[in-house]
């Protein structure tokens, strides 16, 4: 997305000075751009938790948030996260009954699947796990909610909307 940035000066002086403000304001914007950007996205992400019936107990749309990681004169980094223990496995999917829902994206080769699936004595294959109670649940697993996944695509499409207005 290229804008032509339009000089009406007197003299050279006066252009170099013109462009100097510009450069002055331009990090400025770019760092207003991303803090936007990371903030439409923390928005989209929060939605989509809440149209994929991804709410249990809140803690998982609570976690959502953006962060700075990094601003100086060459870069700015903003990242979308969600600090939820099992935002992951929300987002991923999980055992038999996330497999029938596969992730859209590429699985990070640190998810690890499969490794405590015990099949019962009626035929159905899943795992146990200690609930907050103190007691043994059963579950086949949970379907894969992409709400990052969703979110980033959303970002992307409204990408250059989101630049418009904060460059012009």
């Amino acid at each position: 997305m290229a804008k032509a940035l339009e000089i009406k000066v007197s003299g050279v002086d006066e252009a170099i000075k013109m462009l100097e403000r510009y450069q002055k304001t331009f990090q400025t914007r770019v760092e207003l751009f991303m803090k936007k950007l990371a903030d439409y996205g923390v928005e989209k992400a929060t939605e989509e938790v809440l149209v994929m019936d991804a709410v249990f107990t809140g803690e998982l749309v609570n976690s959502i948030h953006s962060t700075e990681i990094e601003s100086n004169a060459e870069r700015v980094i903003f990242a979308v996260e969600a600090d939820s223990e099992h935002a992951i496995y929300v987002e991923m999917g999980t055992g038999i009954i996330g497999a029938t829902t596969p992730y859209p994206g590429k699985l990070p080769a640190i998810y690890a699947q499969g490794k405590t699936i015990r099949k019962t004595a009626d035929g159905r294959y899943g795992w146990y796990y200690l609930g907050g109670d103190g007691k043994w649940y059963f579950t086949e697993g949970m379907p894969s909610r992409p709400f990052m996944y969703h979110a980033s695509t959303q970002m992307r499409h409204d990408i250059e909307r989101i630049a418009r207005e904060v460059f012009g």
